[in-house]
């Protein structure tokens, strides 16, 4: 699920005051080499005067167009200037992209933000936007905010000291606006009133760099090129994964030399660079008994579009496929893996809490055990508060109100409602109105709804005004329910449930995710104990479904992560996969000098180079 917190609406009346004529000029310089352009910003870089003069040949206007003028640039960004021998340079091109203003109030709680981290769900925050094609630098485009996908506007309607940031998308290589080879703005501070044209002049400096990896010896960081997706792309698509080898992998005296593997799936808005945190806690020898010893791959599960789940889908192409039949078993060779179902543990959190499942469910001959909590929508009639066979629309509900999205716990029984799905679409839909966004529904409508040439992008679920459900799409979506899985084929889908599948849950979800959980839960248990009653026999595997109670989205992740590293341990042990016990004074029978310290740093002997060990024998895929 999402990677933002709650919202209140304290300043959303200001949006409705009276109208202020505006306009802003945004002007491009190309600055390739800068690094570290969030720490830049989050520092305090706050522009309060125009950092240029206003663009000659460009007037305010009394009807609140907003000008944009391209700064003339080379590539390495030198200003062009002829020389008295050659004729001068033509002018680099801008790439046609999507020009975002972002928003923030320009008060305490939002000092040093930058607002193009957005969007934020803790306060309503201005979001426009306008479509533009390639533009030579230099040039100038009128941005007309009466043409603009605007939420929280309309833009005239703002007032008072406002933090403003533009960005010029124009990649698409990575999920959302923020990727590299994109320009950015530094924040700066406006003043916006109703009684005058404000003239604001914003200077897209910055260009967005790629993203460096860490330094360090404790992650190995993979990428890897992927035939099916490059196909599917019409360009080179890689798989990229962070690798944390476990204590002992590279010690020649270390009795074990083949390891089990548990592949973590981020949440939304995480990837592959979650390794980095994890890795000291995961390689640590005094947590031995505690965490369990494998190697950790965290997956990258992102596309242009969002979060793919490496659910295959006609937009972002064939992601399951790619993962399970070519990046597996290129890790299992690169890195000594079991290659079999048992030694081949997958878990995650929301988003990747559903992948998780789905994963097992869709490949139960290369996922032995699923370990997954708080995951998206699990049963498509309960989608967070909206059934999606029989509501007819998404953001009333049926009782008339705003269908809520988010919600924070005021009490035992009270909750807050910090943001509507009607709020929430709205804003992803300003930032690009074709399904590029790269936010939550946006990822989901890439997953499960079937491609639409006109728009060149996923159908939308709804109208994006009325909010009415597409019946089309919701169809579309069905197949993905993991509930209407289980009813297709009770047996097949219970016996997974039933042996290779964790779930856990908070009664006080967040995205109210806990009533998909408890329908899926139900539906279970009532085939279980209605197979029973006809004298049907039903295995009770060590797979469960559980909602802990008065726990949150955020709160049920440290919990659910204690009871997953014991689970895993089990899971391991009861296939002899499984380090032995501690001894005494915390060495384990198999340190094979007995000293239960030898190092797995850089230095340490390693024997990748030899020949790869054959699985042990007895692990044959589950019937």
């Amino acid at each position: 699920m999402r990677r933002f917190l709650t919202r209140t609406t304290s300043f959303l009346p200001k949006l409705v005051a009276a109208a202020a004529s505006a306009a802003v000029v945004v002007c491009t310089k190309a600055n390739p080499n800068l690094e570290g352009f969030h720490a830049e910003q989050d520092a305090g870089a706050l522009t309060t005067t125009p950092p240029a003069a206003f663009p000659p040949g460009l007037t305010s206007s009394p009807q609140d167009r907003y000008f944009i003028k391209f700064a003339a640039t080379t590539r390495e960004n030198a200003p062009i200037t002829p020389t008295p021998d050659a004729p001068p340079a033509a002018a680099p091109t801008a790439p046609a992209g999507r020009l975002i203003l972002f928003f923030l109030p320009a008060t305490q709680r939002w000092e040093g933000v930058s607002p193009a981290d957005g969007p934020f769900f803790e306060s309503l925050q201005p979001i426009a936007s306008i479509a533009v094609g390639p533009i030579a630098e230099g040039a100038s485009i009128a941005f007309d905010p009466r043409k603009a996908t605007v939420f929280g506007g309309p833009l005239e309607a703002l007032d008072g000291a406002w933090i403003v940031q533009a960005v010029l998308d124009c990649d698409f290589g990575e999920r959302g606006h923020l990727g590299p080879g994109n320009r950015i703005s530094k924040p700066q501070r406006v003043e916006l009133a109703a009684d005058r044209v404000d003239e604001l002049l914003i200077e897209l400096s910055d260009v967005i760099p790629t993203p460096r990896l860490p330094q360090t010896t404790t992650v190995e960081w993979i990428t890897r090129k992927s035939t099916l997706l490059s196909r599917h792309y019409g360009r080179d698509f890689v798989l990229r994964a962070g690798v944390v080898l476990p204590y002992g992998y590279n010690d020649l005296s270390f009795d074990r030399r083949i390891w089990p593997t548990v592949y973590v799936v981020g949440g939304f808005g995480a990837n592959h660079l979650a390794a980095f945190a994890a890795a000291s806690a995961l390689q640590s020898p005094v947590a031995r008994a505690a965490v369990p010893q494998a190697v950790w791959i965290f997956l990258d599960p992102e596309t242009p579009w969002g979060h793919a789940g490496f659910c295959d889908s006609e937009t972002n192409g064939p992601v399951g496929r790619a993962l399970v039949e070519e990046f597996i078993p290129f890790l299992e060779e690169r890195f000594r893996l079991i290659a079999a179902p048992d030694a081949r543990i997958v878990t995650g959190h929301s988003s990747g809490g559903w992948t998780a499942i789905n994963l097992t469910l869709k490949h139960p001959d290369v996922f032995g055990a699923c370990f997954a909590s708080a995951p998206d929508p699990v049963d498509f009639s309960a989608f967070q508060c909206t059934d999606l066979y029989r509501d007819p629309n998404l953001f009333i509900s049926r009782d008339g109100s705003d269908t809520p999205s988010h919600r924070s716990v005021l009490g035992p029984n009270d909750d807050r409602i910090t943001m509507t799905v009607r709020d929430e679409i709205g804003s992803e839909r300003a930032i690009d109105p074709s399904g590029r966004s790269g936010e939550q529904w946006a990822s989901w409508e890439a997953m499960w709804s079937p491609f639409d040439p006109a728009r060149n992008g996923p159908r939308p679920l709804c109208d994006p005004d009325s909010g009415e459900i597409d019946l089309v799409t919701a169809e579309a979506w069905s197949k993905h329910d993991i509930s209407r899985q289980f009813s297709r084929d009770p047996s097949t889908i219970g016996a997974i449930f039933g042996e290779r599948i964790r779930l856990l849950c908070g009664t006080r979800d967040s995205f109210y995710l806990n009533l998909a959980v408890a329908r899926l839960k139900a539906k279970i248990e009532a085939w279980k104990a209605g197979e029973r009653s006809k004298g049907v026999r039903v295995a009770d595997g060590p797979g469960y479904i559980e909602l802990l109670d008065g726990l949150t989205h955020d709160s049920l992740y440290p919990v659910a992560q204690i009871r997953f590293h014991q689970g895993i341990v089990e899971h391991l042990r009861a296939h002899g996969l499984a380090e032995a016990a501690p001894q005494p004074g915390g060495i384990r029978a198999n340190d094979a000098l007995g000293t239960g310290n030898r190092p797995n740093g850089a230095g340490a002997p390693n024997r990748d180079a030899q020949p790869i060990p054959r699985p042990r024998s007895g692990l044959t895929p589950p019937s």
